[in-house]
């Protein structure tokens, strides 16, 4: 799909089209441009998936930096021992002029760590938030909750919240995958 720039409306409505595309594929993957992945991250976050044991689940997180040896050089696969839990928000804005915003910024989320192993528990980990970053759940998840092609130029943690609670209501649950399988790479 192609556009002038100038008829350019921000990311959700760009998002509101990538959604179009979807042909009912069994599972779907929203990933901002910024990321890698490591060695069969597909089979990785489908096993990650199974785990939930729910149909409603969706893997959504903030990835981390690439860092050296974060990823193993003999299996290409994570070896770092941490997961980013997307679990808190608050209020930013004194509510004059209605500027009352609901946030959960990437630097107040905490990285759960487990020295010495991969995961944490051996399983995704609930949590209250999505991310736009990095979202993997089955493809009805595009279908009950499509992009609002009518929220243009809002920030990205306003399309989080607005994604969030639309999708909580139709019955998805977030988790925290139980370890990641991209990073970011900003160079």
């Amino acid at each position: 799909f192609e556009m002038k720039s100038t008829l350019a409306v921000g990311p959700t409505f760009a998002r509101h089209i990538g959604h179009r595309m979807y042909r009912g594929e069994y599972f779907v993957l929203q990933a901002t441009s910024s990321l890698i992945f490591v060695k069969d991250w597909d089979v990785d976050i489908i096993e990650q998936w199974d785990r939930t044991g729910n149909e409603m689940a969706v893997l959504s997180t903030y990835s981390t930096d690439l860092e050296e040896d974060d990823v193993d050089e003999m299996t290409g696969r994570n070896a770092r021992f941490e997961r980013p839990v997307l679990c808190d928000a608050s209020f930013e804005g004194d509510g004059a002029r209605g500027e009352m915003r609901l946030r959960h910024p990437k630097w107040r989320q905490p990285d759960v760590s487990a020295p010495g192993k991969v995961g944490v528990a051996k399983s995704p980990q609930l949590q209250p938030f999505w991310s736009s970053e990095f979202s993997f759940s089955r493809g009805h998840f595009v279908l009950a909750v499509p992009y609002d092609s009518w929220l243009p130029m809002i920030e990205q943690d306003d399309e989080e919240m607005s994604m969030a609670v639309r999708a909580f209501t139709y019955g998805y649950d977030f988790y925290a995958p139980e370890r990641l399988v991209s990073f970011r790479v900003f160079s």
